[in-house]
């Protein structure tokens, strides 16, 4: 059984500030090497409890930033992880080979009352929805999965995430390790109790694959983007939009591949490799 594990750092427990990408000092620098392990060892519970449940493969998205977050030091060596930028599509390798999927770190969409660091991918974006409902990143992700027939089963994070995303999927295993008080403060576990919690509610989620539908919704999807910043013309509308206002653009899609290319999520041209990399046969 393979699964595809997302991860993003918002929603680690202990984690309750951005990133400083510019600060140059020994304090900063200390702080963020404590978070990258804090990630890692969060997908090291999940990655057990996934084994321990069943799962015979697991492929890992550093989802955060630079796509360089988790420490692969200490990664479990059972996994394969996807790093960097310039990705070909947002979620490279999860296809209909998978049989589930799930997230460690999630944090809620942007504009969600109280959630810690909560965004939508970056902070230009107010607000996504998709044939009338509100997603921020999660169910993005759980509509790029059910696109190729993969439930979405298992989420740790903040527990405005965990909220969100289990009103999409009811049945989904969902495991908060920290409570979010304002979008720069959170009330949060201790490592090892949230490791704990993760362990055993991914191993818990191996066990109701079979009883989550893929998460898929009507097509063509309505798409609809709000932001921040007034960046949108509405006598140069970017391709296949419609500009509703400077804030504001619309477009319909066929499906939820077609609306990655147009948002500049997806290149066309790019189609996986059939292999198996020569690590994979020596295990």
């Amino acid at each position: 059984m393979k699964f595809y594990l997302m991860t993003d750092l918002e929603g680690v427990a202990g984690v309750y500030k951005w990133e400083d990408e510019e600060d140059d000092s020994l304090m900063n620098y200390e702080e963020r090497c404590r978070q990258r392990r804090w990630l890692t060892e969060e997908v090291n519970a999940a990655v057990e409890g996934l084994y321990e449940g069943g799962v015979t493969e697991v492929i890992v998205s550093d989802g955060h930033g630079a796509g360089y977050t988790i420490d692969l030091d200490y990664i479990d060596p059972r996994v394969e992880v996807i790093s960097g930028r310039q990705r070909p599509v947002w979620l490279p390798c999860l296809d209909e080979s998978c049989d589930a999927t799930g997230i460690v770190g999630a944090h809620a969409k942007a504009g969600t009352p109280n959630a810690n660091l909560c965004h939508t991918m970056n902070p230009t974006i107010r607000d996504w929805s998709f044939n009338g409902i509100s997603m921020g990143e999660l169910g993005l992700q759980a509509i790029i999965a059910g696109y190729y027939g993969v439930p979405f089963v298992f989420c740790s994070g903040d527990v405005w995430a965990c909220r969100e995303i289990e009103e999409l999927i009811p049945g989904i295993i969902t495991v908060p390790v920290k409570y979010g008080t304002s979008r720069l403060s959170a009330l949060t576990c201790p490592p090892k109790k949230a490791h704990r919690r993760i362990r055993e509610a991914a191993e818990k989620a191996m066990q109701i694959v079979a009883e989550i539908e893929p998460f898929s919704p009507e097509c063509p999807i309505r798409f609809r983007e709000e932001r921040i910043n007034p960046d949108f013309d509405e006598e140069n509308p970017p391709e296949g939009f419609k500009v509703i206002n400077a804030h504001v653009r619309e477009v319909e899609a066929d499906d939820i591949m077609q609306l990655l290319i147009l948002m500049g999520r997806c290149n066309p041209k790019w189609k996986p490799l059939e292999f198996t990399p020569s690590w994979q046969k020596h295990k």
